[in-house]
């Protein structure tokens, strides 16, 4: 219990963050109330959890993604959070559509069925034997010709890495105004999360939306740290990108590694993530330039390579200590479901094998909750179609808070419940999930 000499000093909690100027008074009187609370033995305020629906796949092209948010709010997760004794906000799913409708960038008869290709195409895809990424194969096996021939020119059989002279300086974003614009509604629903005091979840869609909520978070926190827990860097730029496609790209986004900013992105700031505040955790699916430019940064990554010598607990250690080593700057989890052993996670359309075990990645989630510093989350690349119809097999310790769902469903409900406190043996209290006396007054931004 922080001793009554302290209590000067944390009225005003570090962890408040920046907001519009009307919204400062709230998060500073919810702040200010839960340390009152916490000196006069009274219960703090609930504190809540922000769910960001973000049913996002225009960085990349298979359907099935954009189903995970209700996938995973169906399958219980508002009620089993209540169990941990976390209040729940959720405003719907941001209507990406109707942003595109608005800014003209998709027409009337074009859904996003038409700029995406089936789950159908994708098992073709897998029975092939996978010896090209998706996005290359489906261009040369289009049969269908709906989904894939306007893509054909946008992308190219060999990819960016083949052009050459004046070809390289065309090398864009596929899809990139359509996905800036969409992008912006996650930042602001994350900002808007981090203005409030509540817990940002957001639940994708693909890894692109990443690009939307570290940005926001980082604004609000400005010495904020990442654990980006992936089989795949996710660090391409648009020269280095095989495909172009976004959710090969966020990262290097983020650390301002573009050449030059895409349209529909004028929002984000490149660079807003230094490098030395990002760790990767079980990358084990890098293309060649993306860990040249790894290497060449100040990045931390920890490969499977790692976990396998160390074991997760060592590498979960030495990653916060990279990131974290006095252990007082906020923290936000980035945790991309293929980061799991496709045996454990096969519902996501990138599965790469050796990846981490059911074990491994929950303790990861717990660590991070037991820091008190995690200010949000992101789950993403889960894709409901991939298993339509298939329910997890009964177990004798599953939560009896939840539904019934896919296992990979099931696996990311869990996840989040981890990383918001759950335990096996107890809860940790979603008020020390931030605990805000362990953290320096210079994250308070003015």
């Amino acid at each position: 219990v922080c001793p009554v000499q302290r209590l000067p000093q944390v009225m005003m909690p570090p962890f408040v963050p920046r907001a519009p100027r009307l919204l400062v008074p709230v998060a500073l009187a919810s702040s200010a109330a839960h340390v009152l609370a916490m000196h006069s033995g009274r219960a703090p305020p609930r504190r809540a959890v922000h769910f960001i629906g973000a049913p996002f796949c225009e960085g990349q092209n298979l359907a099935g993604a954009d189903r995970a948010p209700d996938a995973i709010r169906q399958a219980g997760l508002a009620r089993a959070l209540a169990d941990l004794g976390w209040g729940w906000h959720d405003d719907g799913d941001l209507d990406f559509e109707g942003r595109w409708a608005e800014r003209g960038l998709v027409r009337e008869d074009e859904g996003a069925d038409a700029r995406r290709d089936p789950v159908a195409k994708w098992r073709k895809w897998v029975g092939a034997g996978r010896s090209e990424n998706f996005a290359q194969w489906s261009i040369s096996h289009d049969t269908e010709g709906a989904v894939t021939a306007a893509r054909a020119d946008s992308v190219g059989p060999a990819g960016p890495a083949s052009a050459t002279g004046s070809e390289v300086e065309k090398a864009e974003v596929v899809n990139g105004e359509l996905i800036g614009a969409g992008l912006e509604l996650v930042h602001r629903a994350a900002a808007a999360a981090a203005a409030r005091g509540r817990f940002a979840l957001t639940v994708g869609g693909d890894h692109s939306v990443a690009a939307g909520s570290v940005s926001a978070l980082a604004a609000a926190y400005p010495r904020l740290s990442v654990i980006w827990v992936d089989a795949h860097a996710d660090a391409n730029t648009p020269r280095t990108s095989p495909s172009r496609h976004y959710h090969g790209m966020p990262a290097a986004h983020l650390l301002g590694w573009f050449e030059k900013e895409p349209a529909g992105f004028e929002w984000l700031r490149g660079g807003c993530l230094p490098e030395q505040s990002l760790a990767y955790i079980g990358l084990r699916d890098v293309d060649e330039e993306e860990a040249r430019l790894l290497r060449e940064s100040k990045v931390h990554v920890f490969t499977m390579r790692d976990v396998d010598k160390h074991g997760i607990g060592r590498v979960v250690e030495m990653a916060l200590s990279a990131v974290d080593p006095h252990s007082n700057v906020p923290l936000h989890l980035s945790l991309d479901i293929d980061a799991v052993d496709p045996r454990v996670a096969p519902g996501t359309g990138t599965m790469a094998r050796g990846g981490l075990s059911y074990r491994e990645i929950h303790y990861l989630c717990e660590e991070l909750a037991l820091t008190g510093r995690l200010v949000g989350m992101d789950l993403v690349e889960v894709n409901p179609a991939i298993e339509e119809g298939v329910e997890e097999e009964a177990m004798h310790n599953d939560n009896p808070a939840l539904n019934r769902a896919s296992p990979t469903v099931n696996l990311a409900v869990e996840l989040i419940l981890s990383a918001l406190g759950k335990t096996i043996l107890h809860t940790i209290p979603p008020q020390s999930i931030l605990d805000q006396s362990t953290v320096s007054g210079s994250d308070r931004k003015a």
